[in-house]
């Protein structure tokens, strides 16, 4: 069972990185929508600002609580988040609140490990809060991806896109499921092993995903994001066939390598977009998005070595 202060230090920290990964989500939908769409654009925008506005909760209780891996990690702001946001907005005309970003660039880490007095309740309710909206936004998602791959809806994001944010949104619901249960929350070589099957999975996509929003004549870039796609594809397939600690540090180990080199491809590849030197459809908020999670998963990968090495 999770003590008091991993309760609320988990907490904050998860709800740091997912609540902004959720509140883009919704940015990239109501980007996607035809003119004939408006009530869905409204309605995607409208629920990215609930998001929001939980986000601007999460962010003052991180201050001096989360640990300095995570504030140094790259997952919760880039160098680049605050230009793709504004370039984004200029993009679509949807509003962002940029001020999140620039607040969250100053969080300051934890200097002990004292937790104030009060805060356990506080956190238990922005949870209750961020798993019924992010509920919400799941059934919400889950429409729409049947409505377009019925033909009912159009949107110039993948239907497997579609697919992703919800199997994504789906992997944060379970995170804080376990959170309010104060569930056992210590990594074991059965929660490696899932915890890899999964993001193996996402970054594969995100490979296919890059692969298929830049332009024709990007072929160089193109073949490196396959690769990936390949990559990581094959580390998905290996990580659930893992049985013993041996196989799972080796997945690990290459995981790692992969991951290191993706985000370094990410990084240079928003840089890109935001400088107007890759041609692509890739909005940069979505550029710095997935750079974002490669850095998540790159933390979580180096914990899990770690563990392995104990």
């Amino acid at each position: 069972m999770l003590t008091r202060e991993e309760y609320i230090r988990q907490s904050v920290e998860i709800n740091l990185f997912f609540l902004r990964i959720i509140k883009e989500h919704l940015i990239f939908a109501a980007a996607s929508f035809t003119p004939k769409d408006t009530k869905l654009i409204t309605e995607s925008i409208n629920l990215k600002m609930q998001f929001e506005q939980l986000l601007s909760r999460t962010i003052p209780l991180a201050d001096g609580l989360i640990s300095q891996e995570v504030l140094s990690s790259g997952e919760i702001v880039t160098p680049f988040t605050l230009k793709a946001e504004l370039a984004t907005q200029h993009y679509t005309g949807i509003p962002i609140e940029t001020r999140l970003t620039r607040a969250q660039t100053v969080i300051r880490p934890a200097l002990n490990n004292n937790i104030v007095m009060g805060l356990e309740n506080h956190v238990f309710m922005l949870n209750e809060h961020a798993l019924k909206l992010t509920c919400y936004a799941i059934s919400t998602k889950k429409k729409l991806y049947k409505d377009v791959v019925e033909c009912k809806t159009f949107t110039h994001l993948y239907p497997e896109l579609l697919h992703h944010v919800i199997e994504e949104a789906g992997y944060y619901f379970e995170i804080l499921k376990k959170l309010q249960r104060r569930d056992d929350m210590t990594i074991t070589l059965k929660k490696i092993v899932e915890y890899q099957v999964f993001w193996n999975h996402i970054m594969s996509e995100h490979g296919e995903f890059i692969r298929g929003m830049l332009d024709p004549s990007e072929e160089e870039l193109i073949d490196i994001a396959d690769k990936f796609a390949d990559e990581f594809d094959d580390l998905f397939k290996a990580a659930k066939d893992a049985s013993e600690k041996a196989a799972m540090e080796v997945v690990t180990k290459k995981s790692t390598e992969e991951t290191s080199k993706f985000r370094e491809f990410k990084m240079q590849g928003t840089k890109g977009i935001i400088d107007c030197k890759i041609k692509s459809v890739i909005l940069p908020l979505l550029a710095d998005h997935v750079l974002r999670e490669s850095s998540h998963y790159l933390r979580l990968l180096k914990c899990f070595k770690r563990l392995e090495e104990e």
